[in-house]
């Protein structure tokens, strides 16, 4: 069997119900700490304003203005179009309609409203922070694999505008959040691993792009634009909510299909790929199972199973 060892059949690749739990628990550890601020900064109000005896004193602190904003419905984009007036007319009509009629818990109810109002902006930094989550952890995976192998490896930043490549400790921890590309030698030569890059010879972004590089040649990027480097592509999903599984796969395969039939049509018929998901349901196991086996797919794993993630993790370092 040219994939996986430990997946042996389509229900090897299925997500339990215990992987699904540990899943849930660390996206609300998450999400906890993402609200963490948003919640002191809503003590910090309310030490602020204990003095005050009505909503109307409001108006005379302006070092709790921008909090106020936030309070009456107004995002950091839209201070972009309004005027100081605007703005301070939108806390005027939050004291005149919502804080004045809850009486004496009027700062209550605009802690409350700041709250409601950062919620959303949590839930939207978390539809990001799940896919940036299973990303890290793969990275993690991929870091102990080369550790444990003694793997020389470097990586570079996404935020570093001089594309300077480090070296990695072994052991070293806390960076999986910061890498956009790993850099390492094996048998068959230079490796560069690098995430979501818009692949021109597809014209979308890909999650995972495997290319036999060294660090010159991948040239800040540029190396996307020769397609006769690349060794393998791969979609990664990371979101472990069992309802948006076969959906995720969806994407996920049409994606995939696409990276294939684009490199066939450049020239380039053997493109490998890969799958990664963290929720794998019954159906779409079968389809990932059938396409291993029929070479279509090049490899998989579970994001959540240990065996599979770190035998993908092996085959990628040596691929």
């Amino acid at each position: 069997m040219l994939f996986n060892s430990f997946i042996t059949s389509a229900e090897s690749l299925v997500t339990t119900h215990e992987q699904t739990r540990a899943g849930f628990l660390s996206i609300a550890l998450e999400k906890n700490k993402v609200g963490d601020p948003y919640v002191k900064n809503a003590l910090a109000f309310k030490a602020m304003v204990s003095k005050t005896t009505s909503p109307d004193d409001f108006l005379k602190m302006p070092n709790i203005r921008p909090f106020l904003l936030t309070a009456s419905g107004l995002s950091d984009k839209s201070m972009n179009y309004l005027t100081t007036d605007d703005q301070t007319a939108a806390i005027k009509e939050l004291i005149d309609k919502f804080l004045k009629p809850a009486g004496s818990d009027y700062i209550d109810e605009a802690t409350f409203r700041y709250l409601l109002i950062k919620g959303d902006a949590v839930g939207g930094t978390m539809r990001n922070k799940i896919g940036a989550l299973g990303q890290e952890k793969l990275i993690r995976a991929i870091f102990s694999s080369m550790d444990v192998q003694g793997v020389e490896c470097e990586w570079l930043a996404g935020d570093d505008k001089s594309f300077t490549w480090k070296k990695k400790a072994v052991g070293q921890a806390g960076i999986e959040s910061q890498v956009k590309a790993l850099h390492w030698k094996n048998s068959n030569g230079d490796r560069i691993l690098a995430f979501n890059m818009t692949i021109p010879t597809v014209k979308k972004n890909v999650d995972i792009c495997l290319y036999e590089s060294n660090t010159t040649e991948y040239d800040k990027g540029k190396i996307v634009r020769r397609p006769e480097r690349a060794l393998m592509l791969g979609e990664l999903k990371g979101g472990i909510d069992p309802a948006g599984a076969d959906e995720h796969w969806k994407t996920g395969n049409t994606a995939l299909i696409r990276i294939r039939d684009s490199f066939a049509a450049a020239g380039y018929p053997g493109i490998k790929t890969s799958f990664i998901g963290a929720a794998i349901a019954n159906a779409m196991a079968g389809e990932i199972y059938g396409q291993l086996q029929e070479g279509t797919l090049t490899n998989a794993a579970n994001l959540t199973d240990t065996n599979q993630l770190v035998e993908y993790c092996n085959w990628l370092i040596q691929l």
